[in-house]
């Protein structure tokens, strides 16, 4: 009779995960990892698994098509859902797995090493008894993944320390994956520490960054995730955090001047891609002491490096642009179990959790469009432009004070013929790509005249799929500094020298006729 009523209780439950809030990612995610291996029988979920790693995904559409993760080729493997078994001669996993209390369930999912510690701490009788947890399980994987010195420390004093650490990892009630929202925080059964929850819309669940990697096992008295890695606990916001850490210094500095650090001590779900001294030892010189005197645009630097949603390195499967508080954006993205930001591997260490947000330290200081001078904004297409600018001793006549217009051409319009000209003109070609006044894309209309540092009017030209200036149109990619607005332009301007009637007048091949 017992064996029914459990079989009866388990089958109640699994029924009631499947009717999963429609806001449940996981839960979602799992549904379309059982379409795709519907084929293999009932109850079997399809993953996919870093090729030459222990790591498996419940993956979305666009990994699973691209059949990669982190840019790495990943493998299919077919599994048993969560709740389900196999049974000898029978297709798929038609049986519902045996349920236990937490204890025994810990053996079920392969948790044996959370197991054996519970048995060591005394813990085992409390979670075979009564009432209903949660236990954010790590894996026998994460186990071994714990900082020597910290597992055996736990492992010498068992009755305590041991016992404390598996607590931070429970919460005195049932909660499963639909149960845990984004952003959400838990109260541990530790020292009523909390731990932060995260739900991405790719499916990841994470707490205090470790993710979720078998979850909703039901246990009698409660319910079993495995994690990836063992929590500890976190008291400190990021502010405490920079203010402690020496290889920050420069940071901690920067935010200060800034007025941005106090706003890391407040409540929320911030990530910080902190640069070290190192990265801020690599900036050209002056380039920090500039910003660093001009207070708008150390605000702005610094807040480039914000972003106002928690992003755990485990939820990063592939490239996604994120607003930063400064207001532009940063691609994050993964290349193997390395982080990159707009495209470049930068990040020495992941996830150090915070109790308002994560820490992620980068070798490299992200200066974001708003607070460069005018002339830094140009990319490698404009490398030409900018280098003869300088070498022509024009870049210095642009004050840090001053409001610019560039008119970039891009490399290609630059001929060798061009090139090779008396370094004077040239000077005087380009004065005529500098506008003495900051005006945008949407600040030009039709017929409008520019004057240059050159002292020239330039004719505005607006076309139905193309703006225009004298002989040459903007390319898309227009960029504001700190001092200005650079434009880019496919050739290279020419101010009209003489009228259209002067021109006709002067050309042999047309008869004037007033």
């Amino acid at each position: 009779m017992k064996i029914l009523f459990l079989s009866i209780f388990s089958i109640f439950l699994l029924s009631a995960f499947d009717r999963a809030d429609s806001s449940a990612h996981y839960d979602k995610i799992l549904t379309h990892s059982r379409i795709r291996a519907r084929e293999q029988g009932p109850n079997v979920c399809a993953l996919q698994q870093v090729m030459g790693t222990k790591k498996k995904y419940f993956s979305t559409c666009r990994n699973w098509y691209q059949g990669a993760i982190c840019g790495k080729k990943a493998t299919v493997l077919y599994e048993c859902c969560p709740g389900y078994m196999k049974m000898d001669g029978m297709r798929g996993c038609p049986a519902v797995a045996p349920i236990d209390h937490v204890y025994g369930t810990l053996g079920i999912v392969g948790a044996t090493s959370t197991q054996q510690y519970s048995d060591m701490s005394k813990l085992r009788e409390e979670i075979e008894g009564k009432g209903s947890f949660t236990f954010f399980a790590p894996s026998n994987e994460a186990w071994n993944l714990l900082e020597p010195e910290i597992h055996k420390n736990l492992i010498d004093n068992v009755n305590i320390e041991l016992y404390n650490a598996l607590h931070h990892h429970m919460l005195n009630k049932r909660m499963l994956t639909k149960d845990l929202k984004n952003g959400m925080t838990v109260v541990s059964m530790y020292n009523d520490l909390k731990l932060l929850i995260n739900h991405y819309p790719n499916g990841v669940v994470t707490v205090n960054c470790a993710r979720i990697i078998h979850g909703n096992q039901i246990a009698t008295n409660g319910v079993v995730h495995v994690i990836d890695r063992v929590l500890t606990p976190v008291g400190n916001t990021i502010q405490d955090y920079l203010e402690v850490e020496d290889d920050l210094s420069s940071l901690r500095a920067a935010s200060i001047a800034s007025e941005v650090l106090d706003t890391l001590g407040k409540p929320g779900h911030y990530t910080l891609f902190a640069p070290t001294n190192e990265a801020f030892e690599k900036l050209p010189r002056g380039v920090l002491e500039r910003i660093m005197g001009d207070k708008v645009a150390a605000e702005a630097l610094i807040k480039f490096h914000i972003l106002n949603t928690l992003q755990c390195s485990e939820a990063i499967m592939g490239g996604a642009v994120y607003e930063t508080l400064e207001g532009n954006t940063v691609e994050v993205g993964c290349d193997g179990e390395s982080l990159t930001v707009n495209g470049i591997k930068m990040v020495k260490k992941k996830d150090i959790v915070t109790s308002n947000g994560v820490i992620h330290l980068i070798d490299k200081v992200l200066i974001p469009d708003s607070a460069k001078q005018v002339l830094e904004l140009g990319g490698a297409q404009q490398t030409t432009f900018t280098d003869l600018m300088a070498q022509l001793g024009l870049a210095s006549s642009l004050r840090p004070e001053g409001q610019y217009t560039l008119l970039a051409p891009l490399n290609g319009a630059f001929s060798d013929d061009t090139l090779r000209m008396d370094q004077r003109l040239l000077k005087l070609i380009l004065q005529n790509h500098v506008l003495k006044v900051k005006i945008g894309l949407n600040e030009l209309y039709n017929g409008q005249q520019l004057e240059t540092l050159g002292g020239k009017l330039l004719r505005v030209f607006v076309y139905r799929t193309a703006v225009c200036i004298e002989n040459s149109c903007m390319v898309r990619g227009s960029k504001e500094g700190r001092n200005g607005i650079l434009h880019l332009f496919s050739e290279i301007i020419k101010p009209a020298e003489k009228s259209l009637h002067e021109t006709l007048k002067n050309n042999k091949q047309f008869r004037l006729s007033m």
